[in-house]
């Protein structure tokens, strides 16, 4: 009994510190090349922002309520509430997708299996945020629920 004791005592840090690894900040980055595309619709003023995370993303409800934080915060950064519109694609770094970056919004064409989310403010508030996979919404942040339909933009 012993034995076992001091073995789940070593153990123990172990998977701790193994989860605390996964629970880690979410880090956004601008795409260079296609970091804001702006356009008028009507009288209005509308904006994308293109965001890649630098770290490793995790399906996870705490890491998607991570990047919503991070998105509020960079809303309020990036954002003076002139804009009817306002969305951001938030792509996971890749070979292609990354400080490198250099092909513009067309290049971004056929990367939608790249993106982690799609997230959209109508008049200063926010009224989608999905959480994709393999070019698929899995989690409707705003709704609380699982999702599987194609993300299409």
């Amino acid at each position: 009994m012993m034995k076992l004791l001091q073995h789940l005592c070593f153990l123990f840090p172990l998977v701790m510190a193994c989860t605390n690894a996964r629970i880690q900040d979410v880090q956004l980055r601008r795409l260079p090349t296609a970091d804001t595309y702006m356009f008028r619709r009507g009288a209005y003023n509308n904006r994308i922002d293109y965001l890649y995370v630098e770290n490793n993303f995790y399906f996870e409800k705490d890491t998607y309520q991570k990047l919503k934080d991070k998105i509020e915060e960079k809303h309020m950064q990036l954002l003076d509430g002139k804009y009817q519109l306002s969305s951001f694609y938030i792509y996971k770094k890749t070979d292609v997708i990354n400080e490198h970056y250099n092909k513009g919004t067309v290049g971004l064409d056929g990367h939608n299996r790249d993106l982690l989310a799609y997230v959209r403010y109508g008049n200063g508030k926010m009224d989608i945020f999905y959480v994709l996979k393999d070019g698929n919404v899995i989690y409707d942040l705003l709704q609380n629920r699982q999702e599987g339909f194609e993300f299409e933009d």
